[in-house]
Parts: structure tokens; sequence; C-alpha cells
């Protein structure tokens, strides 16, 4: 072979690895009712799941009230409504543009990552390493950032007892209220109580008076103004983005669920996920992404309790 045929050959692999490697890519965030797609345009229709990448020569078919949200190569959403046929290459005049503001772009890449995560055959669930029995009750929210002065305590207790012992400690130790509680959870009210602050890390933790078993002591920092200011800023600006894009409820849940836990904010990470498990329950792929989450807040042998 002479160096021109060489040369040449070099370029037709190169053109073709480029090629694969711009393919466009379709990943299902969300789907309600009856979704189906034909591999390539061609053969049977094979039912749609959450997770599930697609190309541009696949053909996606809606039911009546059914839909399917789909993230474009990483960066944008793309919907198919009911009652419709598309072959995904009617999307790929998007796959040059991007998501509007750098918000959007950012964290559905992200989210992208977080759900092909949880579609990886080969990677063993760390979080099944649960660290015993069951037998204590654990105190759960908050724990480490929250962005309000008026957080909702809440913790799980398998014995389901009537009666806590409450306190509330500041970064000293020094307790800034105590009082003996009939549930599991309660918001904490600064017009009513003594006021926190942001920027301030605070101690709590319960005592179920049936038998005086104490919970670990949990630790939680209230943001600064100007980061919650910020970060309520570009939540804006996500939801406006999303919503352009025409993101259903459960997408608009589970991506900010992503933010918050990008952010380390697991508590309302926490509360989004819930939210989307809640509007699809069926969908393994959104209590996997829980699961990773309560795995970061080492709740391991909650997961049966939160799950449900």
């Amino acid at each position: 072979m002479n160096i021109l045929q060489i040369t040449v050959t070099g370029v037709v692999l190169l053109l073709t690895t480029a090629a694969v490697s711009a393919q466009t890519q379709f990943m299902v965030m969300s789907a309600k009712g009856k979704v189906t797609y034909q591999d390539d345009g061609k053969g049977p229709w094979i039912a749609v799941k959450v997770g599930m990448t697609l190309d541009g020569k696949d053909i996606v078919k809606t039911s009546f009230a059914s839909y399917a949200k789909l993230m474009l190569n990483r960066s944008r959403l793309v919907s198919i409504d009911e009652n419709m046929t598309k072959r995904l290459a009617e999307f790929e005049a998007l796959a040059g543009r991007n998501a509007g503001e750098a918000t959007a772009g950012s964290i559905l890449e992200y989210a992208a990552a977080q759900m092909n995560r949880t579609r990886e055959k080969d990677d063993d669930p760390v979080y099944g390493a649960v660290r015993g029995g069951f037998d204590v009750f654990t105190a759960v929210f908050p724990k480490y950032a929250v962005m309000t002065t008026d957080p909702l305590f809440q913790w799980v207790d398998a014995d389901e007892a009537q009666t806590y012992d409450f306190i509330l400690l500041d970064d000293q130790f020094n307790t800034i209220t105590r009082m003996k509680l009939n549930t599991d959870q309660f918001r904490y009210l600064s017009d009513s109580l003594p006021a926190l602050s942001p920027d301030h890390q605070y101690h709590w933790r319960i005592t179920r008076l049936s038998d005086y078993l104490e919970s670990d002591i949990q630790t939680f920092r209230i943001l600064p103004a100007d980061t919650v200011a910020a970060i309520q800023d570009e939540l804006g600006k996500l939801d406006t983005e999303l919503t352009a894009m025409g993101a259903d409820d459960v997408t608009l849940h589970l991506i900010r669920g992503i933010y918050f836990e990008k952010r380390g904010l697991y508590t309302d990470a926490f509360h989004e996920y819930k939210e989307t498990i809640a509007l699809a329950p069926d969908v393994e792929e959104y209590r996997e992404m829980m699961r990773n989450l309560l795995f970061q807040m080492k709740l391991y042998a909650e997961e049966e309790y939160l799950l449900d």
C-alpha cells in the first residue's frame, strides 16, 4: 500500500469515526401511557422505557393520552405528544442549538450522565452495603445544607412511637430550643421560635420517650442569603427553559432533584426525587437515582421506608 492509499484510508476512517461520534442521540427522560418505537424504523414496535437511548433512525409512536420527553444530545428536551408517529431524525435540526441559557444545558448534560449511570448493567450498587439491622430510628432531615431558616424536621422510626424529645443546638452546642413532640415531623417557624440565621451551622437530636433511645446528632448549615438568591435565580431560569422545551412535571421534578444533588443540597434533592417517584412509581430508574442519593446521605438501612 503506497503513501497516498494510506492517507486516503486514514481520512476515510477519520471521517467514519467522526460521523459515528456525531450521531444524534435521544435519551428517554420520561414517558406516559403507551409509547413504542421501531428500531431503525423497521420490525416490531417495542415499548419505550425511561433511560434508554435511541437515535435518529428510530421511529417513536404515542397512543391516546400518551407522550414521551427525550433529551437530545444531552443538551435540550424534545417532546412527542399523544397520537403521534415521529422519526427522531425530524428533531436533528435542533441538535446544533444549545438549550438557551447555560443553566439548562449544563444541568441536562449532568442529568443525562446520572440517568446513564443507572443503566449500567455491570455497575455494582454500592448502596447495597447496608450498615446492619434497622433496629433504631434515625434522624433524617435536615442534614448537610439547607436554603431556609424555617427547615422541616423529619425522622424515621420503625417502632412508630408517639412522643419524642427534640433538641436544637447552635454551632457551639448550646441549646437553642427543646420541646416534646407528638409527631415525627414538624416545621420550624422562626416567628414563634428562636430565629435561625443564614450562614450558620446547627445540630439536632431526637430522643424517643418510650425507651429514651437517642438518634445520632445531625448537623446542617443554612446557606448564606446571597447563595440562596443565586440558586433561586438559577432555578427560575432552569424551570423557564425546561417548560419552554415542553418538560412535563415528572421531568421538572427529576431535573430539579438532579440540580440539587449536584449542588450538595441533598434534602431538597430528596423531596424532588420523592415527587418524581410519586408521579411515576413504576419507573425503576427514578428509584435507582433516589437510592444513590440515600447512599450519599448515609441512609442505607432506611431505604425501604424512604422509597415507599
